[in-house]
């Protein structure tokens, strides 16, 4: 049963849901269009094929594979398979994007829900307007809605993250349990990060440090603390272990998650890189990874080891390749329409429509991007005067722009585009309306146990037959 002080939360969370779950439904039956040319949208729909025809997950030559993270290859495979099963095999590409439209607007509802903890605090009973605000901003995001309809892995990615990041917010400001019951929370954020490692496992890694500097930062009790980071590695390894057993078996290699790591190094570090995607003779190899597992271990072992060997003879060069990635991928914010046309195998969209698409996305993002600049620099001075007074810092705010500081990191580590900073995006939003937070603590009151309305509720639970939550072995202040 849920405590009647989360319903309010709950609510907004299902009346932002339905929105950015309306507006994605009605651009997918608008806009859905199967993917031309040899890119990631065609690879994947190969995949898929091959997965719902019962061939497990292999190349386009038909070899098996573990070039790209199995997850959204599988979440295809699937959607193809119910295609199939009743007739509509046909139309699998717009039933994609309709499960992608909802999956939309579950990600939307779960930032209301994260971004209604941003203070750290637990809900007083009210409508949390911060976390309203974060999710109406993510439900209405242009280059969001637009990549509802493609085939990329983007939305489902967005959707785990969501929920992870829900999660996480939940455990900083509680004592670790949902309405007295203990074991609801530590599922879902295991489940949420598998879900997240194998669609995209670079960005559901960057989670367990952002967590650790975010905890320490807002002054965690270090216990909760390492539990929560413990949660986040468990759920890794839930993805990462079966995966890499079965490349061990079937590709006859050690590989944890995917082979395309030396693709994107070496894209990234060589003597004709600029920062930005491009394919040249610098990261060019005899055998391509379509060729069986054999050659395609081998040539991603030869490209990573290239791009490691370039960065130790170039370290003058590294300044200069990390600026330039950071402006191609944080400058603008319109990939989805490029990818809408295939990358231009698809140039379906007049000169002007394609314009007024671009800058609807840009006009969007670039205000929303500096109010997160500005909510993520309000943040630091809260927890620096947090840990001075030694009460808890702003520790869900703390863990969007950990996150974000991450997102900025893996763009520097490989190479600059667009679609890199999607999985940031919600903590955008989460930053971008703390200011809202902060100010419904102040008039909340700065009294009081950020942890005891969840405490509450455990003991009501325990009184009503439930688990009873202990209390906390560390108690801390909210911040002033």
């Amino acid at each position: 049963m849920v405590p009647h002080r989360h319903r309010p939360e709950l609510r907004a969370a299902l009346g932002v849901a339905a929105l950015a779950g309306a507006v994605r439904v009605v651009w997918v039956l608008a806009a859905s269009r199967t993917p031309r040319g040899l890119s990631d949208p065609g690879i994947y729909l190969a995949a898929a094929r091959s997965i719902a025809d019962g061939d497990g997950y292999t190349s386009l030559l038909g070899q098996p594979t573990a070039y790209y993270p199995p997850g959204y290859p599988f979440f295809l495979g699937a959607v193809q398979w119910a295609a199939d099963l009743v007739g509509l095999e046909e139309h699998s590409v717009l039933l994609t994007g309709l499960v992608q439209a909802l999956l939309g607007g579950l990600a939307a509802g779960a930032v209301v829900l994260a971004g209604a903890r941003l203070t750290g605090r637990a809900p007083d009973g009210r409508v949390p307007r911060a976390g309203v605000a974060a999710g109406v901003l993510v439900a209405l995001w242009p280059n969001l809605v637009l990549h509802s309809a493609l085939v990329l892995s983007e939305t489902v990615f967005l959707a785990g993250f969501c929920l992870l990041l829900a999660a996480l917010c939940h455990w900083t400001g509680g004592d670790g349990s949902i309405g007295g019951r203990r074991w609801p929370l530590p599922a879902a954020i295991v489940v949420t990060t598998a879900w997240c490692t194998l669609v995209r496992p670079q960005s559901a890694v960057l989670v367990v440090p952002a967590a650790l500097l975010a905890w320490w930062v807002a002054g965690v009790p270090w216990r909760h603390a390492l539990r929560g980071v413990g949660l986040v590695v468990a759920g890794v390894a839930l993805a990462v272990v079966p995966w890499a057993a079965r490349n061990a078996v079937v590709m006859d290699a050690a590989v944890p998650m995917s082979t395309n790591t030396g693709d994107n190094l070496c894209i990234g570090f060589n003597d004709d890189a600029d920062g930005t995607f491009q394919l040249t003779e610098e990261c060019a190899t005899e055998g391509r990874y379509v060729d069986g597992p054999e050659v395609e271990v081998a040539r991603d072992g030869e490209l990573r080891g290239r791009a490691l060997r370039w960065i130790r003879d170039h370290p003058g060069e590294l300044p200069r390749l990390s600026a330039a990635k950071l402006a191609v991928t944080f400058a603008h914010d319109d990939d989805a329409v490029s990818a809408w046309e295939s990358y231009g195998a698809d140039r379906h969209l007049s000169d002007g429509v394609r314009s007024a698409l671009r800058w609807l996305s840009d006009l969007y993002y670039w205000p929303v991007g500096l109010a997160a600049l500005a909510g993520a620099a309000l943040a630091a001075l809260d927890a620096r005067r947090a840990r001075r007074e030694r009460v808890a810092g702003p520790a869900g705010a703390l863990l969007a722009a950990a996150v974000t500081l991450g997102g900025a990191l893996v763009v520097v580590a490989f190479f600059g585009d667009e679609r890199f900073k999607v999985p940031i995006v919600p903590c955008l939003a989460m930053l971008a309306a703390y200011p809202l937070a902060r100010r419904a603590r102040d008039r909340q009151g700065d009294v009081g146990d950020p942890t005891a309305g969840d405490r509450e509720d455990a003991a009501r639970a325990g009184d009503a037959g439930g688990t009873v939550a202990p209390e906390p072995v560390e108690r801390v202040e909210p911040a002033r």
